[in-house]
């Protein structure tokens, strides 16, 4: 006797087509629970396949597209004085009128909710980066450092940083603020990048166990900068703490 399988034409036609229609990605998301709560971050999808970050400096989303599976991210991250297009392909869990799900190889998920305008919710949320420093007056005075200097760059003339370190003074951690200003890079003119996070103390790097290393992790996405500590100076140092190998200049010097 011969079984006949009777399969859903429901069941065929979603075999055979996209879970969602590219317009149904279109518009402003929000992280719901971004790295730190005081942070608005996320993505603008536009219909053209542009795409745009949302209160993240150094992840730079450009573009988007959609396989039937996957959202499709590509940008531009920038830290260490370089910039590095990437593509970051991420499964989408979940989609409706106003919330979307994202994961990867099912190690994390990233929930976010739809807005119609971000005027309103980037002005009630743009953060002050010392409200994240938690009061601690049995650790002395709130220090404020500021570095500044010229490095070199290989896509433009340099960059030029600032660098606003807050911490007490009996501890090593505290919060950061870096303005790194692109000199020539936009068609003959300047592009500046802004960036806040933690920063913290480390004792020791590649070359020297006594070393003091100023390590800042940033709120949003993005690449954590490594700083020698050297009193009156900065020296940028790569993701293996190990000084630039190079006769250029990578300090920033206090201003005083």
């Amino acid at each position: 006797m011969k079984r006949v399988v009777i399969v859903g034409l429901g069941a065929i036609v979603a075999s055979c087509s996209a879970r969602y229609s590219n317009e149904s990605f279109v518009g402003n998301w929000i992280e719901v629970m971004p790295a730190n709560p005081q942070i608005t971050q996320g993505i603008t999808i536009d219909a053209d396949g542009k795409a745009r970050s949302i209160g993240m400096q150094t992840l730079k989303y450009e573009g988007w597209e959609y396989d039937g599976k996957n959202l499709i991210l590509q940008g531009k991250s920038i830290g260490n004085g370089q910039t590095i297009a990437f593509t970051d392909t991420l499964e989408v869990v979940r989609l409706d009128q106003d919330t979307m799900s994202l994961g990867k190889n099912g190690m994390y998920r990233i929930d976010y909710y739809r807005v119609d305008s971000l005027d309103k919710l980037m002005e009630k949320t743009s953060p002050n980066v010392l409200d994240s420093l938690k009061v601690q007056t049995d650790l002395g005075e709130l220090q404020t450092r500021v570095y500044k200097g010229l490095l070199p760059a290989a896509s433009c003339t340099g960059i030029e940083y600032q660098v606003t370190l807050y911490n007490y003074e009996h501890s090593g951690d505290g919060v950061y603020e870096m303005v790194m200003t692109y000199i020539d890079a936009d068609e003959g003119g300047n592009s500046t990048y802004e960036t806040s996070g933690r920063m913290y103390t480390l004792r020791g790097n590649a070359v020297d166990k006594n070393a003091v290393v100023y390590q800042l992790v940033p709120f949003a996405e993005g690449e954590t900068v490594n700083f020698l500590y050297q009193q009156d100076k900065l020296q940028l140092l790569d993701q293996e703490l190990k000084p630039i190998d190079s006769k250029l200049n990578y300090s920033l010097n206090l201003q005083k």
